[in-house]
């Protein structure tokens, strides 16, 4: 019984930490900053990059200096304010084209060092999903309850 429990405590541990972490990247995801150790989390809402990139998936982004950019990298970029990810068909020196994996034509805007933001790696599928539910304030007090509750039942419940 003892392992069970000592499994289960290892779990819990790991879904905070794996909560903070997010959390904290979020909060330092700002297209302009330096984002948290220079990565920086985002949720994919439209189907521009399918298959590739799916709606509600979680990517994470580094902040690559943009001359190391090269052709066929998925870079995000902002565009009239939102930030957009797609792939970098055709580098020069001093712009970038893209598309979106979904699209036919190459976006409009290219992308220059100073609207790029970082370039793609990896996802984490439907993240994104739970993160935006997590945004309604039902949701958000809800969870803030539970958690609560837990941290009161830890310290008044101890074997």
């Amino acid at each position: 019984m003892h392992i069970v429990g000592a499994i289960k405590r290892i779990i819990e541990t790991v879904v905070v930490l794996f909560i903070l972490c997010i959390a904290t990247l979020n909060i330092f995801s700002s297209p302009t900053g330096q984002g948290l150790f220079g990565y920086k989390g985002y949720t994919v809402i439209s189907a521009s990059m399918e298959p590739t990139l799916q709606v509600g998936d979680y990517i994470i982004i580094k902040n690559v200096p943009y001359k190391q950019i090269k052709n066929q990298d998925i870079i995000s970029f902002l565009d009239s304010g939102m930030i957009v990810t797609h792939r970098v068909v055709a580098k020069e020196d001093e712009s970038a084209s893209t598309r979106g994996d979904n699209n036919s034509v190459n976006d409009v805007k290219t992308v220059t060092k100073s609207n790029y933001v970082g370039t793609y790696l990896f996802r984490i599928p439907h993240l994104g999903y739970v993160l935006i539910w997590l945004q309604k304030p039902i949701v958000l007090a809800a969870v803030m309850g539970l958690i609560a509750l837990r941290m009161l039942m830890l310290i008044f419940f101890k074997k």
